[in-house]
């Protein structure tokens, strides 16, 4: 080959710019902001309504929830009357539910169905943080807005939910979007999806999450988060020995 040819080519080579890959979001730091947005993290109470939708049929439940840091929560079911008295309390991994018709309280599973999509586990541990590993999985497309995907993975031992989560969070604001609650071996179980952003302590939070069953996409629970507020709550409440008391 022509000897000048060679230089120009190599010239080439050496003046070609070389495209550096788009650094991966660090996933623990990803899932973190975007669970300070999704719920405080501070100890607070909380209004939930449930409504679940099937076959026409609404259903509507109501429920005080009191939340301490990831691993303490206390719930009182509100409505209809027959659920008035009914007590689910979480410390660390274990979690009990308490009857108006029982002596004591009974150990639960948080994948124990509450009502409609909703287990227990979605109205009592609302953060993912502590009980999954994260992974960045992929960047996507949610409804003309740039999403990060994270892979969450349960933690062994966690008494979660879901074991596989995939989260999806908005690339610009952090945002939760949607999540795709998944069994063991990644079979989707129902998709969830957050709206309704409104002030709430003073984070633009959001207030509803849709829990769509993947079989039965018709049949949806909503479960929407009001009346938020900074709370003092001492250990005592969340002592099994004090919970039928309460």
């Amino acid at each position: 080959m022509n000897p000048r040819l060679i230089r120009l080519i190599a010239s080439a080579f050496l003046l070609t710019p070389v495209t550096q890959a788009a650094p991966r979001p660090d996933a623990d730091a990803l899932l973190k902001a975007a669970e300070y947005i999704r719920s405080p993290q501070e100890d607070y109470r909380t209004n939930i309504q449930l409504s679940d939708a099937k076959n026409g049929a609404n259903e509507v439940h109501t429920y005080e929830g009191l939340i301490k840091g990831h691993d303490k929560a206390l719930v009182r079911f509100l409505s209809p009357p027959g659920d008035r008295g009914t007590k689910v309390l979480l410390v660390d991994n274990d979690m009990w539910v308490y009857l108006p018709t029982t002596a004591k309280p009974i150990r639960i599973s948080p994948r124990q169905r509450l009502t409609g999509n909703a287990a227990y586990g979605d109205i009592v541990r609302l953060n993912f943080i502590g009980n999954y590993t994260a992974k960045f999985a992929r960047e996507d497309n949610f409804k003309g807005r740039k999403a990060e995907v994270l892979e969450l993975t349960a933690i062994e031992g966690k008494p979660v939910t879901y074991d596989r989560v995939e989260y999806w969070v908005d690339a610009k604001t952090k945002s939760p979007l949607k999540a795709l609650y998944e069994s063991s071996a990644g079979k989707v179980l129902r998709e969830g999806y957050f709206d309704k952003f409104a002030s709430v302590m003073g984070v633009k939070r959001p207030t509803r999450m849709t829990l769509v069953d993947h079989l039965e996409p018709h049949h949806t629970t909503i479960l929407v988060f009001s009346g938020a507020k900074k709370a003092n709550l001492p250990d005592l409440l969340f002592e099994k020995e004090n919970f039928a008391r309460d």
